[in-house]
């Protein structure tokens, strides 16, 4: 598939190299405890539960010990990839017939009906303890640091707490204000210290996550979501467990490419990929043949999404053949993909003995739920927003089951190695910018900060494309004449995403790319 963008010799970072492990984060502390890590010899998991721990401190709003994760762990000396789904199930009282007793035609989007368990600390326990070398006490060290003495705030952090979405959020929980402070008069490099969620993280430490899913800190929490109007309780954290299995993957530009399966939408990225793999149309411009794979790919997402104890995707459905046989049941123009938060941190490891890690963690909207358990400081998501009250679904609420998740990690595997790991924010756009990242490198030519930078489109629903206006003219005007609404959204727009990408060439040097739409940065071992 050809596309509208050549390499311009231009990017606003550099492309970091090296020749051991690199790590690609979603902030800079992050980066730079996973990379501390690594210099000490432990593998790319070590490094990926270390960040991710920092991550959750050094962007509060984006995920934290209250949100879900998804990851893929890629063993070279195995060849094996696994697959880990870090998301919660619904409470045991979620049921349809209570939430429209309750007078609600759909699950609200914020508030203590939105949360369903948390699963991330859980997910950093179990894959340090599969596939790590260093203890859950060393992984949250950096965090804890960070959160005593404090975190600086960058101008995406300042701007977020002085914005509406922020005063609307403490004016309905007040907790989320005793946490984090007012909603205006923030200022660039103003330290926000943390040190409730330090006490948390310090009794993980030292207690073990037991605490959290069943002892101290999870009655704690559970005690503040019931004064919330939560229906969590302590059975629905301790019967909480992380899922490993084989993930999916598709074939592209001759390569695998592994996502994870649902309740993820790892399945709309493969699909997206195996339709552009298999489109060889020279007639039809190359944006407009983006759109078509992507409306299809997503039918596949909505048709097959769901708790994975409850749904399962065809075996064929990845192939070329099936794949071509999904496309023609379906009619163009027909996704409604529901309202999503973009506010997603994510990373990526490939350490110096070719192990690699995607990891994707969530609050899934700024702050999540807005719910906050104050005695620990712990901030609660909104993903049991997007499970479904009407019955007979892949993604129907019921007690216990885990909802859709946009979270979308990936690697790429070439010749019994990774050559690409990538992961982005972004909601619905995650498959979509994942696609055109690669597209631009192995189909364009750019390396991989290049194809980073470079200006990407999104779609969401109905007509209307999103478009960074740096694009040429001629390149999304075929959308337009397609019957798509184009909504230029800038030349660099938050709403595509913050990717993390690592390259891997064959002669062994590493190559990350970090995202300047957000705080990515990028750090060799």
């Amino acid at each position: 598939m050809s596309g509208p963008v050549a390499s311009t010799g231009f990017v606003h970072r550099p492309v970091v190299m090296g020749q051991r492990g690199i790590i690609a984060a979603g902030h800079h502390r992050a980066a730079e405890a996973g990379a501390a890590v690594l210099r000490e010899g432990g593998n790319a998991m070590d490094a990926a539960v270390t960040a991710a721990a920092t991550l959750a401190v050094a962007i509060p709003h984006m995920n934290g010990l209250g949100g879900d994760a998804f990851a893929l762990w890629f063993d070279q000396k195995t060849g094996e990839t696994v697959a880990i789904n870090g998301s919660g199930g619904a409470p045991s009282r979620a049921t349809i017939e209570a939430y429209r007793a309750g007078g609600h035609a759909a699950i609200p989007q914020r508030g203590p009906l939105s949360i369903s368990v948390p699963g991330v600390l859980d997910a950093w326990d179990k894959a340090l303890k599969r596939f790590g070398t260093v203890p859950l006490a060393r992984a949250l060290a950096p965090a804890i640091a960070l959160a005593e003495e404090g975190l600086p705030l960058d101008r995406h952090q300042r701007d977020l707490f002085n914005g509406q979405v922020y005063r609307d959020l403490v004016g309905a929980a007040p907790a989320l204000g005793a946490l984090y402070g007012p909603g205006e008069g923030r200022r660039l490099g103003e330290v926000l210290r943390m040190p409730a969620l330090a006490r948390s993280l310090r009794q993980l430490a030292s207690d073990g996550i037991t605490s959290f899913y069943g002892g101290a800190i999870g009655a704690a929490m559970v005690k503040d979501l019931r004064d919330a109007g939560g229906i969590l309780d302590i059975g629905d954290l301790e019967r909480h467990f992380t899922i490993f299995g084989p993930p999916l993957s598709v074939a592209f530009r001759g390569r695998r490419v592994v996502a994870n399966p649902p309740n993820t939408q790892g399945l709309a990225l493969l699909a997206l990929l195996g339709l552009i793999e298999a489109d060889d149309d020279p007639n039809t411009p190359a944006l407009a043949r983006f759109m078509r794979a992507k409306e299809i790919a997503f039918a596949a997402r909505d048709r097959y999404l769901g708790d994975p104890q409850h749904t399962r995707v065809p075996d064929d459905l990845l192939t070329p053949a099936g794949l071509a046989a999904f496309a023609r049941t379906q009619a163009a123009g027909t996704i409604r993909s529901a309202p999503a938060g973009g506010d997603t941190s994510t990373l990526v490891v490939v350490d110096s003995r070719g192990n690699a890690v995607s990891w994707v963690q969530s609050l899934f909207e700024a702050f999540g739920s807005g719910v906050a358990s104050s005695s620990t400081g712990i901030v609660f998501h909104n993903r049991l927003s997007l499970a479904s009250l009407a019955p007979g679904g892949p993604n129907s609420l019921a007690p216990g089951r885990r909802p859709f998740h946009t979270l979308c990690p990936a690697l790429v595997l070439n010749d019994g190695s990774c050559e690409f790991a990538l992961a982005t924010p972004g909601d619905h756009g995650q498959p979509q910018t994942l696609a055109q990242i690669l597209i631009a490198v192995l189909d364009r030519g750019l390396d991989i900060q290049e194809a980073v930078e470079a200006p990407r489109i999104r779609h969401d629903s109905g007509t209307k494309v999103m478009y960074e206006d740096r694009l040429p003219e001629d390149a999304v005007r075929p959308l337009a004449s397609a019957g798509y609404a184009l909504d230029n959204v800038g030349p660099w727009s938050r709403v595509m995403g913050g990717a993390n990408a690592i390259q891997c060439l064959p002669n062994g040097t590493r190559m990350a790319g970090a995202d300047p739409r957000r705080a990515s940065y990028a750090i060799v071992e």
